[in-house]
């Protein structure tokens, strides 16, 4: 995947207040650490905020360009204000080319205008909205598209029935469900009324044979 870039500069002083300074004027706190390393840094606040409010930031690589210096990383926490919900600090992790990393990829669900079982009423659960995966860094998938064109009520999606990419593989090693198409409720409640008054029939029957 395509990697994100975004100017950084080397972070001088420390602490609460330095940190809302910087915020004042237009920076954003961060720390990228890693195979020993650890860098504070500075990114231009505006920039990131674009990027952020794109959603799905913990699953892009990032190069941060420091002066004549590089680095790769992977986004790992935002630190969001409870007032504004803005994002205060962030953390990066570096990344090497051969090195295997997890990766959390969130799962995007297309063609739901072309399942029957959506069209009779029936309700997508989407049991798991992130998968973790284990891959190096050129592997990292953007998302995990399920195509449910053709899904009938009942019809359940495990991982084992996802086709990955060379070299990506899940962190949980279980058969887990990713999505289910079920029935609606009142659906259920019905279906169960009708056995109980089946039920009820019976016994009835049972009883008036007994006398």
């Amino acid at each position: 995947m395509a990697e994100l870039v975004l100017a950084g500069e080397e972070k001088k002083g420390s602490g609460t207040g330095n940190s809302r300074a910087l915020r004042r004027d237009g920076k954003l706190p961060a720390i990228i650490y890693g195979f020993g390393e650890n860098h504070m840094i500075n990114l231009v606040y505006k920039d990131f905020l674009k990027e952020y409010h794109k959603g799905n930031l913990l699953s892009k690589l990032v190069s941060i360009k420091l002066g004549k210096k590089s680095l790769k990383v992977i986004p790992r926490d935002v630190q969001i204000d409870p007032v504004s919900d803005n994002p205060i600090h962030v953390d990066f992790q570096l990344v090497k080319d051969n090195v295997s990393i997890k990766v959390d990829v969130r799962v995007k669900v297309i063609n739901q205008d072309k399942s029957p079982g959506i069209k009779k009423g029936g309700i997508l659960n989407v049991v798991k909205k992130y998968i973790s995966l284990n891959c190096i860094p050129k592997n990292i998938l953007g998302y995990l598209e399920i195509d449910i064109e053709g899904f009938e009520i009942g019809k359940n999606i495990h991982i084992n029935d996802i086709e990955l990419p060379n070299g990506v593989v899940p962190v949980d090693k279980s058969n887990f469900t990713i999505l289910t198409i079920a029935g609606r409720v009142e659906e259920k409640d019905e279906e169960q009324e009708e056995i109980s008054d089946d039920n009820s029939a019976e016994d009835k029957e049972k009883k008036d044979e007994a006398k």
